[in-house]
């Protein structure tokens, strides 16, 4: 007696870790059909799973394991009795060297983890059974009161069901009777139905069995929580990405088309401005430099964006590290911002103490820094000719670079 209760606990065990380290519903799914149909602990002939999809009210097939045929099955057990032989010796060779029961834990879990799921994939993936069972869909409201899943739906306990108890209309070439089928709801509701028998086995679907299918049921509920959620936040994370990439490519296309007309903008205004069309009045040279002034703005803001879609899509991981002269650098970007902002009137000043060392990094990169930090504070600097400052103070093998403006904050 005492061994047969502590075969049920590892046999609870197992099912335990092994529901426990499902992360997406079709491996879910496939764990708990495994567990059914493993000689070594519930050992049922096939089990069936199908997904309940609220929105359509309707139900899928989506996991089928087990045999069609009395010889299939035996091929299948001898593949499932071989997997365990070696798992069992694993385990004891194991034992021989270490006593400690954690060194057993890692192989317990390959159960299924690996070893079990890798067989049955392997062995079930595109077969008729499977394929044709997840071509089964069932529209809720077309079932009539009496059928499995009907019934089952509405049953908060696994029935027993014998032959010619219930129908069975578009699963009869599947599952035969006597049979156990069982919902599985979360506090979402419904989410599926599962179903096993034992066609080819001569342990019988009785009380006891029924008691078992249950406490597996009531496990895989409290699981599959878990798993909806995280196959939930999974997929709104895959959207998200979707639709980062999507805004990506907008700023990029957006980008380079308005850069085209924009320059023959830019270039017809400084023909116009030069005189080369024609004489100017006072008042038309002024209203020509307005638009230069903006054309040249706007140029920068798409230029920006340029820069945003290429950084997202990963343009700045590919620098060249090297000793760079940061003065250098900051006296490249000061012309580009004072011509950016030429009616603002705001100085730019270095403020440097000591000698300026070189320091280790990308030329381009650090230009673009300095551009865009600068030509922040620029902009929000008052226009009362205050100056924005960039300070250099090293400090041993350290420099340390500070961008100052006296605006809003």
């Amino acid at each position: 007696m005492e061994g047969h209760y502590s075969e049920e606990l590892s046999l609870l065990e197992q099912a335990h870790v092994a529901l426990g380290s499902a992360s997406r519903l079709d491996d879910f799914y496939l764990i708990l059909a495994s567990l059914l149909v493993d000689p070594n602990t519930f050992g049922f002939s096939r089990a069936y799973v199908l997904r309940y999809d609220e929105r359509n009210r309707a139900f899928h097939g989506r996991v089928a394991l087990g045999a069609r045929t009395r010889e299939e099955q035996e091929v299948f057990r001898r593949e499932l009795l071989e997997e365990a032989r070696i798992l069992r010796e694993q385990m004891e060779a194991i034992q021989r060297e270490s006593p400690e029961p954690a060194a057993l834990q890692s192989l317990l879990d390959l159960r299924y983890h690996s070893l079990w799921i890798q067989l049955l994939q392997g062995r079930d993936e595109g077969t008729t059974l499977l394929a044709e069972f997840q071509e089964a869909q069932f529209k809720r409201d077309a079932l009539e009161q009496n059928h499995i899943l009907e019934r089952a739906a509405r049953e908060p306990r696994a029935i027993l069901i014998e032959p010619g108890d219930t129908g069975l209309a578009g699963l009869e070439n599947f599952c035969t009777p006597p049979l156990l089928v069982g919902r599985l709801i979360t506090r979402r509701g419904l989410q599926g139905i599962l179903i096993a028998d034992r066609k080819f086995e001569t342990l019988p679907v009785d009380d006891q069995a029924a008691y078992h299918f249950q406490w597996l049921i009531n496990h895989a509920s409290v699981s599959l929580e878990n798993v909806v959620l995280v196959s939930e936040l999974t997929q709104t994370t895959e959207r998200l990405r979707e639709v980062d990439r999507l805004k990506s490519n907008f700023l990029s296309i957006v980008s380079h088309e308005l850069r085209t007309p924009l320059t023959s903008i830019v270039g017809f205004v400084h023909l116009l401005s030069s005189g080369k069309a024609g004489p100017l009045t006072e008042s038309q040279a002024d209203l020509l430099n307005r638009v230069t002034q903006h054309a040249v703005h706007l140029q920068s803001m798409v230029h920006d964006l340029l820069e945003i879609a290429e950084v997202e899509a990963g343009g700045m991981i590919d620098v060249d590290i090297e000793p760079v002269d940061p003065l250098k650098c900051l006296y490249a970007v000061i012309p580009k911002i004072e011509a950016r902002h030429g009616a603002h009137k705001t100085r730019i000043e270095p403020v440097i103490t000591g000698i300026v060392p070189r320091v280790l990094t990308d030329e381009e990169a650090l230009e673009r820094i300095f551009f865009h930090l600068i030509d922040n504070a620029v902009k929000f600097s008052s226009r009362s000719n205050s100056p924005v400052t960039v300070e250099f103070i090293p400090e041993g093998e350290v420099l340390h670079m500070a961008i100052v403006d006296r605006g809003i904050g």
